[in-house]
């Protein structure tokens, strides 16, 4: 509340601040009507007006076409880009003043020379003294209507002819009687102090046009009224409109090139800051999942373990041939656990999880029975993410088939789908209720079953899927009680092949 009433303040001084300066410039205007110098107000013959002039307008292209370049050269400059996007610092408002001044003496010496070359002035020098008050407000656009009334006169001074210098003259006639001087003043001033109440909308080419042509007129129109001879105003009245809103166009175009630039290297910085805070996010989650699979690697299950030996040291006593084999399938394993890779070739990944069978086999004897339907072999050196197998059948044994007394029977099928590798693990355990874990507040589709899960195997492997590969390759999971488990995943066959 309280900002908002220090707004409506300043707002308020700002149009009582315009409406001193349109005052002071009227009574200027009256003052110098009123006062004896030049010939008495006449029209002359109506042949002398004529309100479209080509040779004229050529003059004013020429007049303008400097100070657009100077303000385009300007308009590449990261002072003008912090000015019309706003995030300009204190110390930018006297740079640009200064550039600004720079520029105007700059043009001054071009349009002495262009008068000096033709003989002649169209265009009345109001410009940057415009685009001053536009950028940087009443200051920018006081001191450089100061300084074009100061360099305004001195032209008019200069083309008088006199031999001998005098600056009483000079300030007097050429300067403080000279509306063509003097409008320069009060047109920077009062821009300056219109364009902040107008915010960004006064750089829009509608209203930069409209406000700086408006001003021009009405400058003009004061020039006009103390004339001695106004055709020769009235005969510039229309070349000086036409070439102002050209030019304040142009300006207001070179402005929202800028402001667009602005936006779109902020939008691409904004999205290059969250592609990398994604990064980020997908490089913990990745370093995590990959934690998990060192652990993973280095897990052995210690019930598992020690149920092995205790077979193996059956079938030392009753089948010592069986017991070498299955020492040799222990040992595959603790190898693979201890120094596989992030990627392993199918191949192996199958080995490993038919030495894990192996040895589960001999535990549980004909209570398990495994069908393995590969119709992809000519797949089998595609790479896959290590251990993306072995703890679903891990999974599906623990907690599928030993739980059941008569035990079950784990299919492995192994396909090509479309440029998919497609890998489908069915059991017909006891099975779980897919709809009560979703109920239990589950948000993905096809979840894994948290409250049913022995261990971060499944959990890896969809993690690492997605990771790697994208949401459309995580884990689905089909169960229902009493009617077993179906676990289905892809694997994208376009990477190379692991030799």
């Amino acid at each position: 509340m309280e900002r908002l009433t220090q707004t409506t303040a300043n707002r308020t001084n700002t149009l009582m601040a315009t409406a001193v300066a349109a005052a002071a410039i009227l009574f200027w205007a009256l003052f110098v009507r009123s006062s004896n110098i030049g010939e008495p107000f006449r029209f002359g013959p109506t042949a002398d007006i004529e309100l479209f002039n080509p040779y004229l307008l050529g003059i004013a292209v020429q007049e303008i076409l400097v100070p657009l370049a100077l303000i385009y050269g300007l308009s590449r400059t990261a002072l003008f880009r912090r000015v019309v996007t706003e995030t300009a610092v204190p110390p930018d408002e006297w740079r640009l003043i200064g550039l600004l001044l720079g520029m105007q003496f700059l043009v001054f010496l071009v349009r002495l020379g262009l008068a000096n070359a033709i003989n002649d002035q169209v265009t009345v020098d109001l410009l940057l003294v415009l685009v001053a008050g536009l950028l940087g407000g009443w200051r920018a656009g006081l001191a450089t209507g100061l300084l074009a009334t100061m360099l305004i006169g001195l032209s008019d001074y200069l083309s008088w002819g006199n031999e001998t210098v005098s600056l009483a003259v000079y300030f007097e006639f050429a300067v403080l009687k000279n509306l063509d001087a003097v409008t320069a003043v009060w047109a920077g001033t009062t821009i300056g102090l219109t364009a902040p109440l107008l915010h960004q909308r006064r750089f829009r080419p509608p209203v930069t046009t409209g406000l700086g042509v408006g001003l021009v007129a009405i400058a003009i129109g004061l020039m006009l009224y103390p004339a001695g001879y106004p055709p020769f105003y009235l005969n510039r009245l229309l070349p000086n409109l036409l070439i102002y809103g050209l030019g304040l166009g142009a300006v207001a175009l070179m402005v929202r090139n800028v402001q667009d630039d602005e936006s779109r290297r902020l939008a691409e910085s904004a999205r290059l800051e969250l592609a990398q805070t994604n990064l980020t996010l997908t490089q913990t989650r990745l370093a995590l999942t990959q934690a998990e699979l060192r652990a993973l690697h280095a897990q052995i299950n210690p019930h598992f373990f020690f149920n092995t030996l205790n077979t193996i040291r059956y079938f030392v006593r009753t089948n010592p041939d069986e017991a070498r084999e299955l020492l040799i399938k222990l040992s595959e394993i603790f190898q693979r656990a201890l120094s596989a890779g992030e990627f392993v070739p199918l191949r192996d990944e199958i080995s490993y999880v038919e030495a894990y069978l192996a040895l589960e086999k001999a535990r549980l004897d004909e209570r398990l029975n495994v069908i393995w339907t590969n119709l992809a072999k000519e797949w089998l050196d595609t790479a896959v993410p290590t251990l993306v197998l072995q703890p679903l059948v891990e999974n599906a044994v623990i907690h599928g088939i030993s739980r059941q007394p008569e035990g079950g029977t784990i299919h492995i099928v192994i396909n090509r789908v479309a440029d998919d590798l497609l890998i489908q693990l069915d059991d017909n355990g006891p099975g779980f209720d897919v709809a009560r874990v979703l109920a239990n507040g589950a948000a993905q589709p096809n979840p894994l079953p948290e409250v049913e899960r022995p261990s971060i195997g499944l959990r890896n492997v969809d993690e690492r899927l997605r990771l790697l590969y994208g949401d459309a390759y995580r884990l689905h999971i089909e169960s229902e009680p009493g009617k077993g488990t179906r676990i289905v995943f892809k694997i994208p066959l376009e990477q190379e092949k692991i030799t």
